[in-house]
This record gives C-alpha cells, sequence and structure tokens, in this order.
C-alpha cells in the first residue's frame, strides 16, 4: 500500500466506509439540497408572486439550463474525479495542474456561453417552446441569469474540487451562502421592489457572486491539498483532455436532457390544446419537486465520488465494493420514501408554487404517473457515478444516453399519439425502468472484474 504523508489521504485509504459515508456525503447531500432549494424558491416565488404564465415561462427555460448546466458538467465532474485519483495515487503537481486548467476552461466557457446566448435568446426559446404569453417571461429571466454565468460556473467548479480534496463540509458551507442570499433577495426584488421574474433571476445571480467569493478565498489557502497557483494555470492539453474525457458523460446527459425538454414542451402544445401553457407549467413544477429529489441522490453520490476515486487510484477495490453496496442500498430507501411522500401529498406540493386550480390538478396526475419508478432510479444514478469516478466514462455515456435517446426520445413520439398528456408522463417512468436494466447488467459486470 502506498504510504501517504497527508492526512486526508490516509482517512480515505483506511477509515471505514461507513465513517467515511457519513463524513463525505452528508456535508454533500446539503450542498445540493441548498443548490435544489433555490431553484425551488425561485419558482414559488415566480408563481406566487408573478404568476402561472411565469411558471410556464420558468419552464420554457429549462432546456437552455440545461445547456448551461452541460459545459459546467464537462469541466467540475472530470477535474473532480480526476484529482480524487490523483490523490489516491500520490500526484499532487498533477491535481494542481488538473484544478488550475478546470478554472481556465470555466471562465472560458462561460463567457462564450454569455455571448452567444444572448445573441440567440429568442430563437431558442421560441424552439424550445415559448408562445407569445411565455416568451416575455423566459425572455426576462434568461436574460440576466446569463449574466451571471461566470461566476456559476467558477463558484460550482471551486465547490467540487472541495468535495474532492476532502473538504466537504466547506462545499456546503459555500452552497448554503447561495441559497441564504438567494432566498432574501427572491423575497425583496419579487415582492418588495415589484421586479418580476427579472427580480428571482437577478437574486439568484448576486447569491452566486457572493458565494464565488467565499471560495475564492478558501483557495488562496497554500495549505490546501490544490490552491491558486501561477504554475497550475498554465495552460496543459493533457489536462485538458483528462478533464474533458471524463467530463463528456455528464455533459452529453444534460445536451440530452435538453432535447428530451424540447420534445416534452412540444408534445405537451400538441396535446395540451388550449391548455398547453398550464401543461408546461405543471411540467416546470414536475421538473422542480423531481429536481429536489434527485439533486439530495446527487449530493450522496458526489459525496462518496472522492471515495470511489481515491480507493481506485490506491488500488483498494474492497473499499469500492463496500462503497458501491451500501450506497445502492442507502438511494434505494430514500427515492422510495421520497416518491411515497410526493404521491402522498400531490396537491399540497404543487400549490406551493401555484393558485391555479388546473395547473394543481396536471400537476398531481405528472407527478403520480412520471415519479412511480423513483425506488428504482437511485441503482442508475449510482451506476453513472461509480463507473465516472474509476475513470470508465464510455459506460457512463452509455447508460445515460441509452435512457434519453434509445428509450425515452422513441416513446415521447409514440405514446402521446395514444394517451395524449398521460402518455409524456408515462414515457418517463417506462424509460427509466429500461434504463435501470441495463444499468444494473453493467454495474454486475464491472464489479465481477474486480480483483481483490
Amino acid at each position: 500500500m502506498i504510504e501517504y504523508k497527508d492526512e486526508k489521504s490516509r482517512e480515505l485509504a483506511t477509515q471505514s466506509i461507513p465513517k467515511l459515508m457519513f463524513k463525505y456525503a452528508a456535508p454533500a447531500i446539503v450542498s445540493m439540497t441548498a443548490m435544489s432549494l433555490y431553484n425551488i424558491c425561485d419558482s414559488i416565488f415566480i408563481g406566487r408572486g408573478v404568476g402561472a404564465l411565469a411558471i410556464a415561462g420558468l419552464a420554457i427555460c429549462f432546456p437552455l439550463m440545461n445547456i448551461l448546466a452541460a459545459f459546467c458538467s464537462l469541466t467540475i465532474v472530470g477535474a473532480a474525479a480526476q484529482v480524487s485519483v490523483m490523490m489516491g495515487a500520490s500526484q499532487r503537481n498533477d491535481a494542481q495542474k488538473i484544478f488550475g486548467n478546470m478554472l481556465r476552461l470555466e471562465i472560458v466557457l462561460g463567457l462564450a456561453i454569455t455571448v452567444l446566448g444572448l445573441i440567440f435568446l429568442d430563437p431558442l426559446l421560441v424552439l424550445f417552446g415559448a408562445t407569445d404569453k411565455t416568451l416575455p417571461y423566459a425572455r426576462d429571466y434568461m436574460q440576466i441569469s446569463l449574466l451571471g454565468t461566470v461566476f456559476a460556473y467558477t463558484f460550482q467548479g471551486m465547490s467540487g474540487i472541495l468535495r474532492a480534496t476532502g473538504n466537504p463540509a466547506q462545499a456546503m458551507k459555500a452552497q448554503i451562502i447561495a441559497l441564504i442570499f438567494n432566498l432574501i433577495l427572491d423575497v425583496m426584488f419579487i415582492f418588495v421592489f415589484d421586479w418580476g421574474i427579472r427580480g428571482a433571476a437577478i437574486a439568484t445571480v448576486i447569491a452566486q457572486v457572493f458565494a464565488f467569493a467565499y471560495c475564492v478565498t478558501l483557495f488562496k489557502d497554500k495549505s490546501r491539498y490544490v490552491y491558486f497557483t501561477k504554475e497550475g494555470f498554465k495552460f496543459c492539453w493533457e489536462k485538458v483532455k483528462a478533464i474533458l474525457s471524463i467530463g463528456i458523460s455528464p455533459f452529453l446527459v444534460s445536451i440530452c436532457g435538453c432535447i428530451i425538454v424540447v420534445f416534452i414542451n412540444r408534445a405537451l402544445i400538441e396535446q395540451g390544446g388550449n391548455d398547453c401553457d398550464l401543461y408546461i407549467g405543471a411540467y416546470g413544477i414536475v421538473n422542480r419537486i423531481t429536481q429536489f429529489i434527485i439533486m439530495a441522490v446527487s449530493g450522496f453520490s458526489s459525496g462518496l465520488q472522492p471515495i470511489i476515486g481515491f480507493n481506485n487510484g490506491a488500488g483498494l477495490y474492497k473499499r469500492i465494493k463496500e462503497t458501491l453496496y451500501q450506497a445502492i442500498r442507502g438511494v434505494v430507501i430514500f427515492m422510495t420514501l421520497g416518491y411515497a411522500f410526493v404521491a402522498s401529498f400531490p396537491a399540497a406540493l404543487a400549490s406551493l408554487f401555484t393558485s391555479d386550480y388546473k395547473m394543481i390538478m396536471f400537476s398531481v396526475t405528472a407527478l403520480r404517473i412520471a415519479l412511480c419508478t423513483f425506488p428504482i432510479v437511485g441503482i442508475q444514478l449510482m451506476s453513472i457515478v461509480f463507473f465516472q469516478a474509476t475513470r470508465k466514462p464510455l459506460s457512463a455515456i452509455a447508460i445515460s444516453l441509452t435512457r434519453q435517446l434509445l428509450f425515452l426520445l422513441p416513446m415521447l413520439v409514440i405514446l402521446p399519439e395514444m394517451w395524449g398528456v398521460n402518455g409524456v408522463w408515462w414515457s418517463m417512468a417506462i424509460a427509466d425502468v429500461l434504463s435501470v436494466t441495463l444499468a444494473t447488467v453493467m454495474l454486475v459486470r464491472e464489479v465481477r472484474n474486480f480483483k481483490e
């Protein structure tokens, strides 16, 4: 076994898996839940403070948000996975270069996306399903949100590296800072200053700037495993390729998510008749509730990524298997309870976002159908994280893309024609079952190949 000089590395190599899981996953769950909460709060405040059509306008923005998330995950996931493995292999200088090149990529991508997004904003929103009623709301929200892209990217990137290098509690603090500022400013800008949906976007951007400033102060500390250095920021094509080779998996997932949302919105417009905007708003509500549960699981899985990545680099495969088995069990229990809660109180949850009776009823049906497979979806999510952390991006891509393109997309074309709007909701559930089956087969096969 490699002899590690720093305490974090020794901890990852020797501490019991349950203790490590609690130490790393608990702050990550809080972090991701906080991130999800300020998205949910935006939706609630927009729905209650601006109106039902504003919720629909926000839902139209989801594909574009998926594109922004795609480029963000392209750098963050790959960099975090590489840094974790390099810690396990005791390669600190390489980890430093990964960190610096990740930040370079995030700044360049953030600036490019901001400019291009503002130039082509209206055509994109119309493509995503905006109508004359919802376009003004979607435009107002995204114009402001795009201006904060660089801060959002670099803040999330640094948070990911904090988790990867054994500092999940500090990553959690960054997300909580963003949440608190977003909540306070949302109330002020929407209900006090009456800035409407623009106020919600401004609140989010300002909150991200404060979280960014907090992360910058942390990485000035030279006692950290990685920190700001001129050498680390020098462009290195080999490190960029290493980042992108793993980041391409979540990137493609988010891009496919964009395509899928476009198909969903189009299907709801075609099948929803005069209520199409309300159906899109209902989908926006479902999306926010779904993401709240999924983000908690993502926090759990991202907290485990350093454990799996480090032990993979150290060749401690027995510890990887133990981590994986316990993680899957925990996620299945959590998502089963999550669906039970949602299915028991769907109207109450939907009414948090809007007082429009029709939109609430549409949301109730969608929640009960689309989320009925949640008890098993955690297996798929953990499989993707496992393959990313063990540097097998092609396997992660295969699981992600088959769910979106091979299973879900054809059903969104066929089932709505047969069952109307309910066909849209059932498409999601059936695609999840097929994807979980594939993920399970691939995961079992990979684990069997591990050498004890």
